[in-house]
């Protein structure tokens, strides 16, 4: 059985976590996303499966159902639905890159140390 995160209106669910690879499954409720942070460690791919995301990274790009967008190291980046819900996978290079933040902040871990341990910078 894979891990599920709540974290307020997204839901994350760990599809694959091996030594190469993460990969997670967001349902994103209307006005859902991140705040802005950006990977230290890794890049990260976006496919969106249903919806639309909005991702900014200096831009605002909209990214439909069945587009990608590529999430480069070291850009501040943040994520958001428009005015339905949205269901996303997104993959990283690291098993315990992002599904480890997620594990840490479920169970408790203060934000910024969560992020810390994945490589990324909220703020």
């Amino acid at each position: 059985m894979s891990e599920v995160f709540e974290l307020g209106p997204t839901r994350l669910r760990v599809v694959v976590a091996t030594e190469e690879a993460t990969v997670l499954e967001g349902e994103l409720q209307p006005g859902g996303g991140s705040t802005w942070h950006p990977h230290t460690l890794e890049e990260e791919t976006i496919v969106v499966v249903e919806g639309t995301l909005v991702v900014f990274d200096g831009e605002g790009h909209d990214v439909g159902a069945g587009d990608a967008h590529v999430l480069r190291r070291h850009v501040a980046t943040r994520l958001r639905t428009r005015r339905r819900r949205s269901r996303a996978s997104t993959s990283s290079a690291r098993r315990e890159g992002l599904s480890g933040s997620f594990r840490d902040l479920a169970n408790g871990t203060p934000p910024d140390d969560a992020a810390k341990r994945a490589g990324l910078k909220f703020g």
